[in-house]
């Protein structure tokens, strides 16, 4: 029997992974010693080399990936996440030693593109033309994905900040995906010289959390609004329609925006069984069922 090693590379780090047995008629369950365990993507602390592997058959929960045609696709997965996170309780950090570990990556099976050539139409002295990407790549792996543990309960506390900045430049809204706690602040900064309104509407719900308006460089507003409950939100200007941004906002730590290489990894995940929902402004979403278990890494890939 062979036992072939599998290298997943992550930023200048790399994990190394021995498959001790695989079944040829199916995809199965495999379970095997790490010699090493690297960073990756947008994470807690790592856990102690040594521990039990499983894999993850690639398969979406409902046999096919949702391909959305615009933002508001997939609104019924999207939907759950807020209603999920009400149920969150964080308890003891010391979770974090005893609970299993979540490694995986968000990639593509073809080379795409996420760039588009953006010509404003108006307020030109300000917004010149610009080549928008939506679509980070590296290696076929999916950057500015959100990667989101739905069914969660319990576990160690948020670890993404209270305080998100959004800063409109040039036309432009950066960062394009970032994460935040629950209960935070939004400072929307703008370095634009022109009248602009920002709207703040939750994805899968259309629901208007809040607009802030600006009209002038330099300007610095807060808004505590956005951030009072759960959801993934998507940001646009009503008067410059191109420039657009999403915030992840979550009362767990279990939420990740991945780098070009799609890396992602969860520590201190309580053992039960959950539903990894990722999402993409451009490829759309995907969910994926996963188990976890106690001192056990499970690893999965989602791939559009």
């Amino acid at each position: 029997m062979q036992t072939p090693d599998t290298h997943f590379r992550c930023g200048t780090a790399q994990l190394h992974w021995r498959t001790v047995q695989r079944h040829s008629a199916a995809l199965a369950l495999v379970v095997a010693s790490a010699f090493a365990i690297g960073g990756c993507g947008d994470s807690r602390s790592a856990q102690p080399a040594g521990q039990p592997i499983a894999d993850v058959p690639a398969n979406p929960v409902d046999g096919v990936a949702d391909q959305a045609t615009d933002v508001g696709s997939g609104g019924a997965p999207l939907a759950r996440i807020g209603r999920d996170d009400l149920k969150y309780r964080a308890t003891d950090d010391t979770l974090s030693l005893r609970g299993g570990m979540i490694v995986g990556r968000v990639a593509t099976k073809h080379d795409v593109s996420g760039d588009s050539a953006i010509i404003p139409t108006h307020d030109l002295d300000v917004c010149k033309p610009f080549t928008d990407s939506r679509l980070p790549s590296n290696q076929r792996g999916v950057g500015n994905a959100v990667v989101w543990l739905l069914g969660v309960t319990k576990g160690p506390a948020q670890d993404a900040s209270r305080r998100a900045t959004l800063t409109l430049e040039r036309c432009q809204l950066q960062p394009r995906v970032q994460r935040m706690a629950t209960g935070g602040t939004v400072l929307v900064t703008s370095g634009d010289a022109m009248m602009s309104t920002l709207r703040f509407t939750g994805v899968g719900d259309a629901t208007v959390r809040a607009s802030v308006s600006l009209n002038d460089a330099g300007q610095v507003v807060p808004n505590s609004d956005v951030a009072t409950t759960a959801g993934l939100v998507e940001v646009r200007d009503d008067r410059h329609p191109w420039a657009r941004a999403y915030i992840a906002i979550a009362s767990h730590p279990f939420v990740a925006v991945t780098a070009p290489d799609g890396a992602f990894r969860f520590v201190g995940v309580p053992p039960g069984a959950y539903t990894l929902l990722v999402w993409q402004e451009q490829l759309g979403v995907q969910t994926r069922a996963v188990r976890v278990t106690t001192g056990v890494e499970t690893r999965l890939s989602v791939e559009y």
